[in-house]
């Protein structure tokens, strides 16, 4: 394309005119280096190949292929696609010995399965009725709290006056 009619191009068009001529995935820097020689943007004019390398990686028409390197999306379906896209899928021959025999396996009938079955359950009501017996069998209770008379605390000892006002005194602690 004219070098002229580049320079007329916004900086992300420029770049795709690059990777369109060149049809093959080029490295990112190269591609800024290219863009910013035709445009005639100083190296190391940070914001503006900023501004380009965050235009490149948000535009829809760029692909990131891997190690660095960009391409259009335009005719590289297979980097950008992978769930829809689809290549020639190879067929691998299957030999005889590979395939299952169903005839092989032995289905159980449907009664055996449902005695069975049956059979489980019997036996795990009685391993639950055994549980039970044994959980049954109360137990004293044993502490090893020292201070075990100190925790005991009848609520009938206090009154709702009395805790009334250490409420209060405990807002007014606050309050201060």
């Amino acid at each position: 394309m004219n070098k002229e009619r580049l320079k007329d191009l916004s900086l992300v068009n420029v770049a795709e005119e690059i990777l369109k001529e060149k049809k093959e995935p080029t490295s990112i820097y190269t591609l800024l280096d290219e863009v910013a020689l035709i445009k005639e943007i100083d190296t190391n004019d940070v914001a503006k190949l900023s501004q380009l390398y965050l235009d490149i990686t948000l535009s829809a028409k760029f692909v990131f292929c891997g190690d660095g390197l960009w391409t259009l999306k335009e005719g590289n379906l297979e980097l950008w696609d992978v769930e829809t896209f689809t290549t020639e899928d190879l067929t691998e021959e299957v030999e005889e010995d590979d395939l299952i025999d169903f005839t092989e396996f032995h289905l159980e009938d449907e009664e055996e399965a449902i005695i069975e079955d049956e059979e489980d359950e019997e036996e795990f009501d009685e391993d639950i009725k055994e549980e039970k017996e044994y959980i049954e069998v109360e137990l004293p209770l044993v502490t090893t709290d020292e201070d075990d008379g100190d925790d005991d605390i009848e609520f009938d000892d206090y009154d709702e006056d009395d805790y009334n006002e250490i409420m209060d005194d405990y807002e007014d602690m606050y309050d201060e």
